[in-house]
């Protein structure tokens, strides 16, 4: 076998994953997925569609791949956020967590678009494949949240605080054409950001407030 010819070959099979993998992402953060189709990817990515089937096995498959590696980069993205908002009080620290949140979905909005569009598939007969992933998405976020706040608070109080919040978010931002649509905003415009973090911390800071007060008034009595 010619291995300079081989050799070579090898970078174009990974660009043509990337293509697919691309075009793949943008079509899944657009439609669920059972609309979405695979002749809509090839489109996109300007391949023949069954390379789709040669690369990565099934519709099923790709969507599977597609949102583990949304999904790896997010969490990696959240753990440094939590990490360099510790130790500031409430109100500036939820502010510059909120900040990174917003930011990051301004670059990369097809995670939580994706989210959004397949949460509404989970109560049919037949599960979408990869909702495993999604959810596990979302458990990860509740627990990563919940364990930087590192107050001694009943378990299901904090469970129920962090729950609502990482919904709200994935609600206000992966369904933002629908909400900003109602109340006549761009959902891409620094005006609906500014909204969606208003609205979050009118919501939420208080009562986050109050389970710190509640921690610290009980780390006292002991």
């Amino acid at each position: 076998m010619n291995m300079t010819k081989t050799l070579a070959i090898e970078p174009k099979k990974q660009e043509t994953k990337d293509k697919i993998l691309e075009a793949a992402q943008q079509v899944f953060a657009t439609y669920s997925y059972n609309s979405a189709g695979i002749r809509m990817i090839s489109e996109l990515a300007g391949v023949d569609h069954p390379l789709i089937k040669y690369y990565f096995g099934s519709k099923a498959d790709l969507f599977r791949e597609v949102i583990s590696r949304m999904r790896m980069q997010r969490t990696e993205l959240q753990k440094n956020w939590l990490t360099s908002v510790r130790g500031m009080g409430p109100t500036r620290g939820f502010s510059l967590f909120l900040d990174y949140v917003l930011e990051d979905y301004r670059k990369r909005p097809g995670l939580l678009h994706l989210v959004s569009l397949n949460f509404r598939q989970a109560d049919q007969k037949k599960q979408t494949p990869g909702f495993d992933l999604i959810e596990d998405f979302v458990q990860t976020e509740i627990v990563n949240i919940k364990e930087s706040l590192g107050i001694d608070v009943p378990e299901h109080e904090a469970e129920m605080w962090v729950r609502t919040l990482v919904l709200t978010k994935i609600s206000f931002l992966g369904g933002s054409s629908n909400h900003a649509k109602m109340m006549g905003m761009d959902p891409k415009s620094i005006v609906y950001f500014n909204w969606v973090k208003e609205a979050i911390l009118f919501n939420f800071l208080p009562s986050l407030k109050l389970m710190i007060q509640r921690s610290s008034s009980s780390e006292k009595k002991e």
